[in-house]
């Protein structure tokens, strides 16, 4: 399986709107290869020549770019109002420019208004469109949006902007082959656009198409050595291949350039987890749940590390943020149940094992946990009327039938071992084999018990959390009886 990339809205505009003002920034300011002013360019190529005699063009586009790098878009802003000569205030470059630059700024009244001037001026300029593209995003209006990805592809169906973002619209509905199909027509045009190459290079790593992707985003690297996500991809294809070390140092690369990326510290402390630096592990993903309180996925990874550590205070603490925050992912109420099992906490354990079961009615685990953990409270009453109600909607010849029985009316068991032993299920017979054991540990056969807890250890199969129980009770770890 691969891993999954979170990968929000507002993250996607902030992206689509730096790479406007930055390739605003680069092909206006210093090539005025867009103007539709003739005398500008004639003026560029003088000022190549000769000192400048006056405050130029080329002097307000300097002074711009020093300004949005060093105090941001407000700041940049400003300086249309201050320094900009009187005859280029209605400069083409300059307005389109102030346009991209009031979407950086999250202004787009501003925005829109000024490219709909600049429509009415030129209405085949495909970069004016294309910013209307990420204002109309932004506003999340679907229609304007559809409306001038629309007026881009008629100019040009290879349009680098409008594929792309027909690209990101496959990608997030996971129709990766038709996102690349996309992503690959927006390189025709933009051979080193590093938006398509991302999109291309994800959509083939999520289509398994490892050694395409690895390429991809090596290239990407060439372009610009320090892109994150290039360095973050690179890190999954070598832990998809088992490349811990590797996908490490791709990881580390990554956070450096962007120590508060929450993938980035995910990443980073999975493969420092899979190479035993639990310490670094740790960190990065208290790191995450830093930046992101509120995402239960941090707490999930940190719990299990935890976990893995016998620090079960620590790790029961993750778990129940982890419920808290997503109720719907059970698997964090088992390991509550789990470690509550290890520290004789019955009606902490059942109540865990109880919204499993409410989420997963056909792990038979569960109703025999909570059956289980009602005895071990002293409540056998309660544990008979909760087994009965299961039991009525089971399937009476069925193996997990007889042994939720077992533990119902405490009769029975004597024809299970040799049933639990022609299974061929080895993971539901390792289960059983538990059960079985925690049966004569309950109702008295401690040398019974021990007998098939040793089985469930010998199997070496821990795909079920039984296993680590018995492990637990074949170690003295947790008496369980």
């Amino acid at each position: 399986m691969k891993s999954s990339v979170k990968t929000t809205l507002a993250e996607l505009l902030a992206a689509v709107v730096l790479v406007v003002a930055v390739a605003v920034i680069l092909t206006v300011g210093f090539s005025s290869c867009a103007t539709t002013d003739s005398g500008a360019q004639t003026e560029t190529v003088k000022t190549e020549t000769k000192k400048k005699s006056e405050y130029s063009k080329t002097d307000f586009m300097e002074e711009l770019q020093s300004a949005l790098n060093k105090d941001g878009a407000e700041a940049a802003l400003a300086l249309y109002e201050t320094k900009l000569p009187a005859k280029y205030a209605d400069d083409f470059d300059l307005l389109f420019l102030k346009a991209a630059i009031n979407v950086s700024a999250k202004n787009l009244d501003e925005a829109q208004a000024l490219c709909t001037q600049l429509s009415a001026r030129d209405p085949q300029n495909e970069d004016v469109a294309s910013l209307a593209v990420a204002i109309a995003k932004m506003r999340g209006d679907k229609a304007e949006r559809t409306k001038q990805i629309n007026l881009l592809l008629e100019k040009d169906k290879m349009n680098s902007a409008a594929n792309i973002e027909l690209g990101e619209d496959m990608f997030f509905k996971k129709n990766y082959k038709q996102a690349k199909i996309y992503y690959k027509r927006a390189l025709v045009r933009e051979p080193e656009n590093i938006d398509a190459l991302r999109g291309a290079g994800q959509c083939d790593y999520y289509l398994e198409n490892d050694e395409e992707a690895e390429k991809t985003f090596k290239k990407i690297l060439e372009i610009d050595p320090q892109n994150t996500q290039a360095f973050l991809y690179l890190g999954k294809i070598a832990y998809a291949a088992n490349e811990y070390k590797i996908a490490s140092d791709y990881a580390k690369k990554a956070l450096d350039n962007e120590p508060e990326n929450y993938e980035c510290n995910m990443d980073y402390g999975m493969y420092e987890r899979y190479l035993g630096h639990y310490n670094s592990a740790e960190k990065a993903w208290t790191k995450a749940i830093e930046i992101e309180p509120d995402y239960f996925l941090a707490y999930a990874y940190r719990a299990g590390l935890y976990d893995e550590q016998d620090i079960f205070e620590k790790a029961i603490a993750d778990y129940k943020k982890v419920v808290e925050l997503n109720p719907d992912y059970y698997y964090a109420y088992e390991s509550i149940g789990v470690l509550a099992l290890h520290e004789e906490n019955w009606t902490t354990a059942r109540e865990a094992f109880m919204k499993c079961y409410e989420r997963n009615k056909n792990n038979i685990s569960y109703p025999l946990m909570i059956t289980y953990c009602y005895y071990k409270e002293g409540n056998g009453t309660e544990a008979k009327n909760f087994s009965n109600q299961v039991l009525r909607k089971m399937d009476r010849n069925s193996i997990e039938y007889s042994m939720l029985r077992v533990f119902h009316d405490r009769a029975g068991e004597r024809p299970l071992p040799q049933r639990i032993s022609a299974m061929t299920n080895r993971n539901l017979q390792g289960k059983m084999y538990y059960y079985l054991a925690l049966f004569y540990d309950m109702f008295g056969g401690a040398e019974f018990a021990n007998e098939y807890y040793a089985k469930v250890v010998s199997m070496n199969s821990p795909m079920f959390f039984e296993f680590r129980l018995a492990e637990w009770r074949t170690k003295g770890k947790v008496p369980l009886k």
